[in-house]
């Protein structure tokens, strides 16, 4: 069942999905209808999942489920890795690309894969990420870290 993301219980669990381009409000729109109708219709052994997604920043797609009301498992979360998939595949926003890193230099975010970041000019271990390994709504507040305190700083030279 969709709801507002709003009002989901900041211990839903979510999945972020980052773009390496920025997602125009036009394809928001679109990909929004998508989610609506596929939410709406996500169950877990016949009972229906709590669930709802944002866009943020116009790079990242941001799946919440509210486990306290039903938990999901296997198959429900392949339903929705396959329309992740199906999404990404035609708009070819990279977003199974796990080694991109998204950071924020001169107020803009730069989508840079890891194995440059110790290159880009304007990056340092201070330089503020988007940590999208986080699980819970609630660390929404807090996903943007120093480089020093995440996964990627073994890349800076």
């Amino acid at each position: 069942m969709f709801v507002e993301f709003q009002k989901l219980s900041n211990n839903s669990r979510i999945w972020i999905y980052g773009s390496d381009k920025i997602i125009s409000e036009d394809i928001q729109k679109i990909i929004g209808i998508k989610f609506k109708d596929f939410l709406n219709n996500w169950y877990h052994h016949g009972k229906p999942l709590t669930a709802s997604y944002d866009f943020l920043h116009n790079r990242f797609l941001v799946i919440g489920l509210d486990e306290s009301k039903n938990p999901t498992g296997g198959c429900s979360i392949d339903g929705l890795q396959k329309l992740i998939l199906e999404i990404d595949n035609f708009y070819k926003f990279n977003f199974y690309e796990r080694m991109n890193v998204f950071v924020k230099v001169d107020n803009k975010i730069e989508c840079i894969h890891s194995s440059n970041i110790g290159t880009f000019n304007g990056i340092s271990e201070e330089t503020l990420f988007f940590n999208l390994n986080i699980s819970n709504k609630k660390d929404l507040s807090s996903w943007l870290i120093p480089i020093k305190d995440g996964w990627c700083k073994r890349f800076l030279n």
